[in-house]
């Protein structure tokens, strides 16, 4: 089977979802968008990268596009704990539904996501 190489999460505004999602994910902005994103310099339709810098991971890239759908456009599903669950939603994330076993969230601009439980 194909390997998952990459994650693409469209969006309108790159400068409130890259970092919502490099907080999120923990995958830190690659250096030369983290200054475009700092200097407010991305050029229009510009993508902002998130790499796992031990290239462990897949790639995630912040990408606006003109014409959004309604949220819908990605779906993650995160593993974490009650202290991950606080931090996602100090970075903005809001609650949509609490379901048994998992959590539905939104994104900054309205796109769910699930966070799941550890594992046993």
């Amino acid at each position: 089977m194909p390997e998952l190489h990459s994650i693409v999460i469209h969006c309108r505004d790159p400068y409130l979802l890259a970092p919502f999602w490099s907080v999120v994910t923990g995958l830190p902005v690659v250096p030369e968008d983290e200054a475009k994103l700092a200097d407010r310099s991305l050029a229009p339709g510009e993508s902002v990268l998130l790499r796992d810098p031990h290239g462990h991971r897949p790639d995630v890239w912040i990408s606006p596009v003109p014409d959004l759908p309604a949220p819908g456009r990605i779906h993650l599903d995160l593993v974490g704990d009650a202290e991950e669950r606080a931090d996602v939603l100090a970075a903005g994330a809001t609650v949509v539904r609490e379901l048994p076993g998992w959590t539905v969230l939104a994104d900054p601009e309205g796109n769910e996501f699930c966070l799941l439980p550890h594992r046993p």
